[in-house]
Protein backbone atom coordinates (compact mmCIF):
# COMPACT_ATOMS: atom_id res chain seq x y z
CA UNK A 1 0.00 0.00 0.00
CA UNK A 2 1.13 3.37 -0.74
CA UNK A 3 1.08 6.32 1.06
CA UNK A 4 -1.76 8.27 -0.95
CA UNK A 5 -3.84 4.58 -0.78
CA UNK A 6 -3.30 4.65 3.20
CA UNK A 7 -4.09 8.48 3.21
CA UNK A 8 -7.61 7.82 1.15
CA UNK A 9 -8.16 4.95 3.63
CA UNK A 10 -7.87 7.43 6.77
CA UNK A 11 -10.33 9.84 5.13
CA UNK A 12 -12.62 7.23 4.46
CA UNK A 13 -12.66 6.35 8.04
CA UNK A 14 -12.88 9.43 9.21
CA UNK A 15 -15.90 10.09 7.01
CA UNK A 16 -14.27 12.33 4.91
CA UNK A 17 -14.58 10.58 1.76
CA UNK A 18 -16.87 7.72 0.34
CA UNK A 19 -14.83 5.87 -1.56
CA UNK A 20 -11.39 3.97 -1.38
CA UNK A 21 -8.70 3.41 -3.96
CA UNK A 22 -6.93 -0.53 -3.71
CA UNK A 23 -3.53 -0.62 -4.87
CA UNK A 24 -5.03 -2.36 -7.94
CA UNK A 25 -6.18 0.99 -8.68
CA UNK A 26 -10.12 -0.30 -8.10
CA UNK A 27 -12.44 1.81 -6.69
CA UNK A 28 -14.25 0.25 -3.81
CA UNK A 29 -17.53 2.05 -2.65
CA UNK A 30 -17.95 2.37 1.17
CA UNK A 31 -20.59 2.97 3.52
CA UNK A 32 -20.02 6.08 5.94
CA UNK A 33 -21.49 5.83 9.07
CA UNK A 34 -21.56 9.38 10.36
CA UNK A 35 -22.05 9.04 14.11
CA UNK A 36 -24.09 12.17 15.32
CA UNK A 37 -23.32 13.98 18.57
CA UNK A 38 -26.54 15.63 20.34
CA UNK A 39 -24.96 18.07 22.95
CA UNK A 40 -27.65 18.73 25.23
CA UNK A 41 -26.62 22.75 26.01
CA UNK A 42 -27.49 24.48 29.14
CA UNK A 43 -29.60 27.66 29.18
CA UNK A 44 -30.04 30.92 31.33
CA UNK A 45 -31.27 34.03 31.25
CA UNK A 46 -29.50 37.26 32.44
CA UNK A 47 -30.89 40.00 34.09
CA UNK A 48 -31.41 41.70 31.38
CA UNK A 49 -33.54 38.88 29.94
CA UNK A 50 -31.00 37.86 27.12
CA UNK A 51 -31.07 34.14 26.85
CA UNK A 52 -27.54 32.65 26.43
CA UNK A 53 -26.38 28.98 26.20
CA UNK A 54 -23.67 26.71 27.15
CA UNK A 55 -22.01 22.97 26.96
CA UNK A 56 -21.82 24.33 30.76
CA UNK A 57 -21.22 27.15 32.57
CA UNK A 58 -17.41 26.31 33.43
CA UNK A 59 -14.15 27.90 32.78
CA UNK A 60 -13.22 27.20 29.19
CA UNK A 61 -16.66 26.51 27.40
CA UNK A 62 -18.28 28.72 25.01
CA UNK A 63 -20.80 31.13 26.40
CA UNK A 64 -23.87 31.46 23.14
CA UNK A 65 -26.29 34.30 23.01
CA UNK A 66 -29.28 33.23 21.58
CA UNK A 67 -31.07 35.01 18.42
CA UNK A 68 -33.59 35.29 16.65
CA UNK A 69 -30.92 34.27 13.84
CA UNK A 70 -29.49 31.54 15.68
CA UNK A 71 -26.59 31.46 18.89
CA UNK A 72 -23.71 33.78 18.49
CA UNK A 73 -20.83 34.13 20.91
CA UNK A 74 -21.34 36.39 23.79
CA UNK A 75 -19.95 39.86 23.83
CA UNK A 76 -16.66 40.31 26.31
CA UNK A 77 -17.79 41.34 29.63
CA UNK A 78 -19.01 39.81 32.99
CA UNK A 79 -23.04 38.67 32.55
CA UNK A 80 -25.58 38.30 36.08
CA UNK A 81 -27.96 35.68 35.27
CA UNK A 82 -31.08 35.23 37.38
CA UNK A 83 -29.82 32.82 39.38
CA UNK A 84 -26.76 35.45 41.08
CA UNK A 85 -24.18 33.69 38.58
CA UNK A 86 -21.50 35.81 37.11
CA UNK A 87 -19.77 34.54 34.05
CA UNK A 88 -16.85 36.59 32.78
CA UNK A 89 -16.34 36.22 29.38
CA UNK A 90 -13.34 36.78 27.12
CA UNK A 91 -13.17 38.73 23.83
CA UNK A 92 -13.74 35.03 21.56
CA UNK A 93 -17.06 34.36 23.95
CA UNK A 94 -14.89 31.73 25.90
CA UNK A 95 -15.75 31.55 30.16
CA UNK A 96 -13.04 33.12 31.84
CA UNK A 97 -14.48 32.93 35.51
CA UNK A 98 -17.42 31.57 37.56
CA UNK A 99 -18.43 33.55 40.15
CA UNK A 100 -21.89 33.65 42.73
CA UNK A 101 -23.33 36.95 43.14
CA UNK A 102 -23.22 38.64 46.43
CA UNK A 103 -26.86 38.28 47.91
CA UNK A 104 -27.87 41.00 49.42
CA UNK A 105 -28.97 40.78 53.03
CA UNK A 106 -32.57 39.93 53.95
CA UNK A 107 -32.74 42.24 56.52
CA UNK A 108 -31.94 44.81 54.35
CA UNK A 109 -34.66 43.16 52.15
CA UNK A 110 -37.24 43.09 54.15
CA UNK A 111 -36.64 46.66 55.37
CA UNK A 112 -37.43 47.49 51.72
CA UNK A 113 -40.45 45.92 51.70
CA UNK A 114 -41.68 47.10 55.36
CA UNK A 115 -41.27 50.67 53.81
CA UNK A 116 -44.12 52.75 52.68
CA UNK A 117 -44.71 56.02 51.32
CA UNK A 118 -46.79 57.13 54.19
CA UNK A 119 -43.27 56.41 56.18
CA UNK A 120 -41.70 58.58 53.87
CA UNK A 121 -43.68 61.52 54.14
CA UNK A 122 -44.22 61.25 57.78
CA UNK A 123 -40.53 61.15 58.37
CA UNK A 124 -40.26 64.57 55.59
CA UNK A 125 -42.85 66.22 57.80
CA UNK A 126 -41.02 65.85 60.46
CA UNK A 127 -37.86 66.99 59.18
CA UNK A 128 -39.54 70.18 57.84
CA UNK A 129 -40.92 70.80 61.06
CA UNK A 130 -38.00 70.32 62.79
CA UNK A 131 -36.07 72.61 60.92
CA UNK A 132 -39.06 75.34 61.41
CA UNK A 133 -38.47 75.13 65.12
CA UNK A 134 -34.72 75.61 65.08
CA UNK A 135 -35.30 78.77 62.43
CA UNK A 136 -37.99 79.73 64.80
CA UNK A 137 -35.32 79.95 67.74
CA UNK A 138 -33.04 81.22 66.13
CA UNK A 139 -35.65 84.32 65.02
CA UNK A 140 -36.81 84.74 68.45
CA UNK A 141 -33.37 85.36 69.89
CA UNK A 142 -32.42 88.10 66.78
CA UNK A 143 -35.45 89.46 68.39
CA UNK A 144 -34.98 89.73 71.80
CA UNK A 145 -31.19 90.74 71.61
CA UNK A 146 -32.55 93.83 69.01
CA UNK A 147 -35.54 94.43 71.62
CA UNK A 148 -32.29 94.76 73.80
CA UNK A 149 -30.45 97.63 71.61
CA UNK A 150 -33.54 99.47 70.90
CA UNK A 151 -33.81 99.81 74.66
CA UNK A 152 -30.99 101.52 75.46
CA UNK A 153 -30.60 105.29 75.40
CA UNK A 154 -29.14 107.14 72.86
CA UNK A 155 -25.73 108.76 73.00
CA UNK A 156 -25.44 112.79 72.76
CA UNK A 157 -27.04 114.15 69.56
CA UNK A 158 -24.10 115.25 67.29
CA UNK A 159 -24.05 118.54 66.13
CA UNK A 160 -22.17 120.59 64.07
CA UNK A 161 -20.14 122.60 67.04
CA UNK A 162 -17.68 124.31 64.60
CA UNK A 163 -19.02 128.11 65.90
CA UNK A 164 -18.24 126.78 69.02
CA UNK A 165 -15.04 125.85 68.28
CA UNK A 166 -13.79 128.44 66.33
CA UNK A 167 -15.24 131.28 69.12
CA UNK A 168 -13.46 129.31 72.11
CA UNK A 169 -10.40 128.98 69.80
CA UNK A 170 -10.91 133.20 69.54
CA UNK A 171 -11.20 133.75 73.12
CA UNK A 172 -8.21 131.57 73.88
CA UNK A 173 -6.33 133.48 71.52
CA UNK A 174 -7.63 136.81 72.85
CA UNK A 175 -6.88 135.62 76.77
CA UNK A 176 -3.21 134.75 75.33
CA UNK A 177 -3.09 137.96 73.52
CA UNK A 178 -3.89 140.00 76.72
CA UNK A 179 -1.82 138.24 78.56
CA UNK A 180 1.11 139.41 76.81
CA UNK A 181 0.38 143.00 76.55
CA UNK A 182 0.15 142.67 80.08
CA UNK A 183 3.30 140.89 80.25
CA UNK A 184 4.70 143.60 78.64
CA UNK A 185 3.17 145.99 80.79
CA UNK A 186 5.12 144.87 83.24
CA UNK A 187 8.05 144.61 82.39
CA UNK A 188 7.94 148.41 80.90
CA UNK A 189 7.37 149.11 84.24
CA UNK A 190 9.69 147.10 86.08
CA UNK A 191 12.73 148.75 83.60
CA UNK A 192 11.48 152.03 84.26
CA UNK A 193 12.40 152.02 88.46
Amino acid sequence: MDAKTAIKQIKVMLGIEDTVVTNDSEVVETETQVEETVVELASAELVDGTKVEAEAFEIGKQLLVVTEEGPVSAPEGVHETNDGMLLTVDAEGVITSVDKAEQPDEELVETKDEFSSEDFLNQVAELINNKFAELENRINKVDAEFSAYLEEPAAKKITNNLNETQKFEGDLAEARFQKLVEFRNQSKNLKIK
